[in-house]
């Protein structure tokens, strides 16, 4: 209000100025300047209204695949005010949208001219998923222009409740050779995990149709605020159980926010548990150093429980390691241990201790990211065995002899080949 009062004193002092000039010099020529003078002192205060911005937004889809493209429209209707406005859509800049979505066609920013009629505006424009995670849709950012300064400029931010999910790529994998697959068949949709029942618990959980009544916790359903049935959750054993141990140490971030070890990972672990379950394995997920864990199970659901653990994936701090409780619970399920790291001569002696307490059948994954830091810096980078032969000679030694290491340099090899190695090993082993 400071600057519109501001304003019209400016341009009172011209009318004013021309009155004192004309009466002056008795001359006609000064009252077209005093006309107009005053006329834009009318417009001036009849247009300093604050505009009246509603916005609605759109996206053609609320779950996208690294590399998928999504469209965004835009509606915009304005029913007050005079002036220039500017419109962002998303992805606004500094969210954490705009790290996870790059502009590929049309353009986010508009600006439009607000006369003295409403303005009803439609923009649409295409985003590429380059990174995944969920991302909440920050809404449109505007910042409001008043031509004779009568309203000071105004930058507002409108939320608007949507998201998007954006999930890894994933390979999919068709069957497995017959030697892998397991020797009994199990059905495919039981909710229940394979082997007997341990005493060993694991956690309370809501309950799933078919699961044993002999669970039910019944303090911890009357604690439910839902009114929800609660069962307590048990281990189950068996040597058809597939550990899946993700690093999610600062390891597995050399590279880019895109292309790095965990972003690889987590697709190689997706594709492998996609096929696992179809052919009745019970799978289990752990991110250590100290992660999310997703107890073994076979159920039709277990793929998403996975898929939703990893794709809220971060990463930590700290370096590779595993608790001992964590050791103790993997360690008694007997289960074939995949672990997924970056082995490097700062965690080697971590990756060693965690496979020699785990006392199972171990596969450890090397996904080596040199080439990928190699081409973000020069390029196109040839695919070379030395890096592999580099680690073979300096890390992989002092790793324990019972463990099967397999080099994955992602740049160069494909997620299918790692998993045909894989089932190569487990051939061997006749799980």
């Amino acid at each position: 209000m400071r600057e519109g009062a501001r304003a019209i004193i400016i341009l009172a002092i011209i009318p004013v100025f021309m009155v004192i000039l004309a009466t002056v010099t008795t001359s006609k020529l000064y009252v077209m300047p005093l006309i107009f003078s005053l006329l834009v002192i009318f417009a001036a205060l009849s247009t300093g209204e604050k505009p009246d911005a509603s916005f609605s937004l759109k996206l053609d889809k609320r779950i996208a695949h690294i590399g998928e493209e999504v469209g965004v429209k835009v509606e915009v209707t304005i029913s007050r005010g005079y002036g220039l406005i500017m419109i962002r859509g998303p992805p606004i800049p500094g969210t954490d949208m705009a790290e996870g979505f790059e502009l590929v066609r049309g353009t986010n920013v508009h600006v439009i001219f607000k006369g003295f009629r409403r303005v009803h505006k439609e923009y649409e424009y295409i985003l590429k998923a380059v990174k995944r995670g969920s991302y909440p849709v920050e809404g449109v950012s505007y910042i409001y222009y008043h031509p004779f300064g009568m309203i000071e400029s105004i930058k507002e931010n409108v939320k608007i409740s949507e998201g998007i999910q954006v999930l890894p790529r994933v390979k999919l994998i068709s069957r497995l050779p017959a030697s892998v697959r397991p020797r009994e068949k199990a059905p495919r949709f039981s909710p229940s995990r394979l082997g007997s029942y341990s005493t060993e618990f694991w956690s309370v959980r809501e309950y799933v149709a078919g699961y044993p009544y002999r669970f039910i916790n019944w303090k911890a359903t009357a604690r439910n605020a839902g009114n929800k049935l609660m069962v307590n959750e048990y281990e189950r054993e068996g040597a058809r159980t597939i550990a899946l141990l993700m690093d999610g140490s600062l390891w597995m971030r050399y590279g880019s926010d895109i292309e790095n070890p965990m972003e690889y990972g987590i697709s190689l672990i997706l594709s492998l548990s996609r096929v696992f379950l179809r052919y009745g394995y019970s799978v289990g997920l752990w991110i250590f150093p100290k992660g999310a864990k997703v107890p073994p199970s076979s159920d039709s659901d277990q793929y998403y429980r996975l898929l939703k653990t990893l794709v809220e994936l971060k990463g930590f701090a700290g370096i590779s390691a595993l608790d001992e409780a964590m050791v103790r619970r993997i360690a008694g399920l007997k289960a074939v241990t995949l672990i997924v790291t970056n082995i490097t001569t700062g965690n080697v002696e971590e990756i060693s201790k965690i496979s020699s307490e785990l006392r199972s059948r171990a596969i450890i994954v090397d996904i080596i990211p040199d080439t990928i830091l190699m081409k973000n810096i020069v390029g196109d980078s040839p695919c070379s065995e030395w890096f592999i032969r580099d680690r073979v000679e300096g890390v992989y030694r002092r790793l324990p002899a019972s463990v099967k290491v397999i080099s994955w340099d992602p740049a160069c090899e494909g997620v299918g080949s790692v998993v045909a190695k894989i089932n190569s090993r487990m051939m061997m082993w006749g799980s």
